[in-house]
């Protein structure tokens, strides 16, 4: 068995331990490739999503390296992301490719789903070792987005420009050579102490800027422009709310409890929608935006991909909350064709925006 998976962010570094710890072996797609993003965007139907486009674009790359089974999450409701499977396994079979796919039910994950899905990547693997393999995976993902933002709260800070970036980018170099945990949780430490240590503006005052939106675009850098990295270099402290460790919260660790308890977003939205979802994580892009507004960020920003039916649902919801909080609220919905430049633009706008609007309240 050679395994492939595809990109969704940070997700790579605890997947990669994990298959290193147990053995498996793998191919891994370059987390940056526009080439893969062409392949995806070549062979799919022209109105899917980005995020279907992107990951049909790394299977492809998976499977010319000789990849003969395919590793993958799935989800149910109202969202296109419960076709994906069905839909990418036809293509890629019309293509001529033949492959086993392994699919992880991302509605209903636990403990059991995954021992049972994953069964054959640990065969001849005890069973203490998988269930330890999984437990430092979970837990990696935690300390991955964890470290990602701390440098969201240090960029915005830092006195010399490009000090964050360079330790991030140290730290992803590092991690994509790492074998297993104890390398992983290495990198990890050694990012962290030198985040710390980067000399910050203590009279810096940056304006904060909650991102809601689809979790995908939210969760994967290249897809979404490196929103949060641009946001800081603008001087504003980028908030994400649909991060991977956020959705293992509320779809992993809390179905595991035997109370489970209030859903704060969920019922911050309920004034608007008055349902429980919506599909995707919509109903997470109304009430986070609510519960931000409340707690004084100065600014939202909603990101999903076109035609993602979810988020068009949560949108009006959007201009509601901005006009009774009084908080500044931008859409950005992205596909191959955007522009880097009109969308760069579009963030110093709205981040100069803000800040106007930061200092006229200060001086009153």
């Amino acid at each position: 068995m050679k395994l492939t998976f595809p990109h969704m962010g940070n997700v790579y570094i605890s997947v990669k331990a994990l298959l290193d710890t147990i053995g498996t072996d793998y191919y891994m797609p370059p987390p940056w490739s526009r080439d893969n993003m062409q392949r995806g965007i070549n062979n799919s139907p022209e109105f899917m999503c980005l995020p279907f486009k992107k990951i049909l674009g790394d299977f492809i790359d998976g499977l010319e390296h000789g990849a003969d089974t395919i590793l993958f999450g799935e989800s149910c409701g109202r969202c296109r992301m419960n076709y994906y499977g069905d839909l990418q396994t036809k293509i890629l079979r019309d293509m001529g490719y033949r492959f086993d796919y392994i699919h992880l039910n991302l509605s209903s994950l636990t403990y059991g789903e995954i021992m049972s899905k994953l069964g054959p990547l640990f065969k001849g693997t005890g069973k203490a070792l998988a269930v330890s393999a999984v437990t430092s995976a979970v837990r990696t993902i935690f300390a991955v987005d964890g470290l990602y933002r701390a440098a969201c709260f240090v960029r915005c800070r830092e006195s010399v420009k490009g000090s964050t970036d360079s330790i991030m980018l140290e730290f992803e170099e590092q991690a994509g050579r790492a074998r297993g945990f104890a390398e992983t949780r290495l990198a990890l430490s050694e990012a962290r102490v030198k985040l710390s240590r980067v000399a910050t503006d203590a009279r810096a005052d940056p304006v904060k800027i909650g991102i809601v939106g689809e979790i995908f675009m939210l969760s994967d850098m290249f897809s979404n422009l490196e929103i949060e990295k641009k946001l800081g270099g603008m001087g504003a402290f980028a908030v994400n709310t649909m991060s991977v460790s956020e959705w293992m919260k509320k779809h992993f660790i809390r179905a595991m409890l035997p109370v489970k308890p209030r859903d704060k977003a969920v019922a911050a939205a309920q004034k608007y929608m008055r349902a429980k979802d919506i599909g995707g994580h919509g109903i997470y892009t109304v009430g986070n935006a609510e519960l931000m507004c409340r707690s004084g960020f100065d600014g939202i920003i909603q990101v999903y991909p076109f035609t993602c039916m979810p988020e068009i649902t949560a949108q009006p919801a959007l201009g509601e909350i901005s006009e009774k909080n009084g908080t500044p609220v931008m859409t950005l919905i992205l596909d191959e064709m955007t522009s880097e430049t009109g969308y760069v633009t579009r963030l110093e706008a709205f981040t100069d925006m803000l800040k106007m609007k930061k200092e006229k309240s200060s001086a009153s």
